[in-house]
């Protein structure tokens, strides 16, 4: 290879492996905040939708959510990620509120709550202080759509319910940490006045450790007080309550205080963690003490710093004891490394020097570039999902979004392998192309996760709460997925290239792609017959019968009966070269009936992974399969009719030349 060229390809493999780590180091930290503070504040652990995961997770899909994008630029010019985000929501809410991050789709949205901003774009992106005006009427609207069944609900209406589910989360944020700025009436009488003083404190750690004192106090007291005295005590004790109360309800965006009791598996949010100090238990009222000592420290960086480290310690410390903290630094560096960015970016690398290649096909550096890109994404995809399943311990197919990046790294290894046994270059062009289109359905996916569950690594449903059945079952069939549309895949490259004129004259091509997608389509029988009857056998265990014609067990069932079909027209002559691609490509139709449309029926026993949004786009593939299929027919009908019939041949040969 030529030196220059080597030094070419060595720094495109390297932009493209570091490109995603570089942007993440672009996205910038808080001028108020050191590199100190974000590390401590990312590993600091919270328990959400379920789990225990570091608050940088936490913070990442809270602004997903959001602003669509896990980055934004503040008013100063300054690249904000997750972490600095969340910091300031806690500790400068005010600041916070003039941040761009929510993401308006539809100046419609705006008009329907009376909002209007100057020289925006149909879709942009808008700071709650300019949504402000709007909030009373956003959630009314918010409330009469939420009444509504969702089928009945239009563009414009699905945007204003989720824009009052976006407003009322941020807001949720900006008073996390409202217990460590209450002022509580501890001075409205005589006997709160001995125990706390005549200057009250902001937060609520120095009432709730005093007030052991001050139950003593009141009890010593009892019998020399008047009756005028008594509901004097009583009135400011109720009036001292229902702040406590105020501020511990307002204060419930996350439960950050992991109870002391093992047995207990719910961490506390702050109203639980006033229960619990109020019963005696030390270690809430010592974590109470550190929020409010970050808020008093929260405009001296150095003390922020200090005052954070020892709050982590004492909650990482609680954490460990209750064997909850261990994958804490992993999930941080999980989405530290991005790993399926990365693999994207390395897809489209591929891709494009694939693009060069075909320009160039002589020049062999090309093709040992997308050979090795394509393995550098391959292997990137098979890490991220290795790393999620030891985060989750779940074998690699517990969500729909796991099942993407799954049959994306199958795919990729079935076609990189067969690459290397033919030689043909036909699987190693397909490496990147699908590469890339998983990598994108997967961040598309990631996007609805946010929106819906607030995360992708959520807590399953008790039916599919085994990890037997998972690695079995799911594994099994989910290979069946990719196997067919795998086969699909090979089948629309067969038909598109016919009717495009790709490699025309190039009979041994299309034999060979024929070969692969007979191949494929055997493969995926096999898991799809086998992970069928494994899932008769899960459901007989699970809900006591084997069969129930359920909308899944049917969609298992059609790509066994399609995928049968397939093999029994080639077997049979039914259906040659084309046939069989036809075949294919159809059965990826009936792959993502069953993967993904059966799930948003709304009825059966499966209706749990309903996924919204997702059927505009399945409509779409089902409309360009049938497309090409017909297409390719109607080509077909049209090549024939421009080859002349063997007599008029024979005719026009025995007709003298004029």
């Amino acid at each position: 290879m030529n030196v220059s060229r080597s030094r070419w390809l060595v720094l495109f493999l390297t932009l493209a492996f570091l490109a995603p780590l570089a942007d993440a180091q672009g996205s910038g930290r808080g001028k108020r905040w050191s590199a100190r503070t974000l590390e401590l504040f990312e590993r600091m652990p919270v328990q959400d939708g379920g789990r225990v995961k570091p608050l940088d997770t936490f913070a990442q899909f809270r602004l997903l959510r959001l602003n669509a994008k896990r980055r934004f630029t503040a008013p100063d010019g300054e690249k904000l990620g997750p972490t600095p985000w969340l910091l300031d929501c806690f500790f400068f809410p005010e600041l916070a509120r003039s941040y761009r991050t929510f993401l308006v789709r539809d100046s419609a949205v705006l008009e329907a709550i009376g909002v209007r901003v100057e020289g925006r774009k149909k879709s942009d992106r808008y700071s709650y202080d300019e949504l402000a005006p709007g909030r009373e009427k956003l959630f009314a609207e918010g409330g009469r759509i939420h009444a509504m069944e969702e089928k009945l609900r239009n563009g414009t209406e699905t945007q204003l319910y989720a824009l009052a589910l976006n407003v009322r989360d941020f807001e949720d944020l900006t008073h996390a940490l409202d217990f460590t700025r209450a002022e509580l009436p501890t001075g409205a009488s005589e006997g709160l006045r001995s125990v706390f003083g005549t200057e009250a404190k902001p937060g609520v750690a120095h009432f709730l450790g005093l007030l052991p004192k001050l139950m003593a106090e009141l009890e010593a007291r009892g019998e020399a007080m008047s009756a005028a005295e008594r509901e004097a005590e009583r009135v400011a004790l109720v009036a001292l309550n229902d702040e406590l109360d105020a501020a511990g309800r307002r204060s419930s965006a996350l439960a950050v205080f992991p109870p002391a009791k093992l047995e207990v598996e719910e961490w506390r949010f702050a109203l639980g963690a006033f229960e619990d100090a109020y019963a005696g238990a030390p270690e809430p009222l010592q974590l109470l003490t550190g929020w409010e000592a970050l808020e008093r420290a929260k405009d001296d960086p150095a003390a922020f710093e200090a005052e954070l480290a020892k709050l982590h310690g004492a909650v990482s410390g609680i954490a460990e004891r209750r064997g909850e903290y261990a994958k804490i630094p992993l999930e941080v560096g999980f989405y530290r490394w991005d790993f399926f960015t990365r693999a994207l970016v390395s897809f489209l690398a591929a891709f494009v020097l694939l693009c060069a290649s075909w320009l160039a096909p002589r020049t062999r550096w090309l093709v040992k570039g997308v050979w090795a890109l394509s393995v550098l994404g391959t292997l990137l995809v098979v890490a991220g999902v290795t790393v999620r399943c030891i985060l989750r311990d779940r074998p690699p197919v517990s969500t729909l979004y796991e099942t993407i990046l799954f049959i994306t790294g199958c795919c990729a290894i079935v076609l990189l392998v067969t690459e290397g046994i033919q030689r043909q270059r036909i699987a190693l062009a397909l490496t990147p192309v699908l590469g890339a289109a998983g990598m994108f359905l997967a961040m598309k996916y990631e996007l609805k996760e946010a929106a819906l569950a607030g995360d992708t690594m959520p807590s399953l449903v008790a039916v599919l709460d085994t990890n037997f059945w998972l690695a079995t079952h799911v594994t099994t069939v989910t290979l069946g997925y990719a196997a067919g549309l795998l086969a699909a895949v090979l089948g629309n490259l067969w038909l598109i290239g016919k009717m495009t004129g790709l490699k025309k004259g190039d009979k041994e091509f299309y034999r060979t792609v024929s070969r692969m997608t007979y191949g494929v389509v055997c493969f995926g029988l096999l898991f799809s017959v086998v992970g069928t009857i494994l899932g008769g056998v899960w459901a007989n265990y699970s809900w006591g019968r084997f069969w129930g014609w359920d909308p899944k067990e049917n969609g298992a069932l059609l790509i066994c009966i399609a995928e049968l079909l397939i093999l029994h027209a080639r077997m049979g002559g039914y259906a040659r070269e084309h046939g069989l691609a036809a075949l294919a490509s159809l059965n990826g139709l009936v792959v993502a009936f069953s993967w993904w449309h059966v799930n948003n029926l709304g009825v059966g026993l499966h209706a749990y992974g309903k996924t919204e949004g997702v059927l505009r786009a399945l409509y779409t593939y089902y409309g360009i399969g049938i497309l090409i299929v017909l297409g390719s027919f109607l080509w077909r009908l049209g090549a024939r009719q421009a080859v002349p019939a063997p007599g008029e041949r024979l005719s026009a040969r025995q007709t003298p030349a004029s």
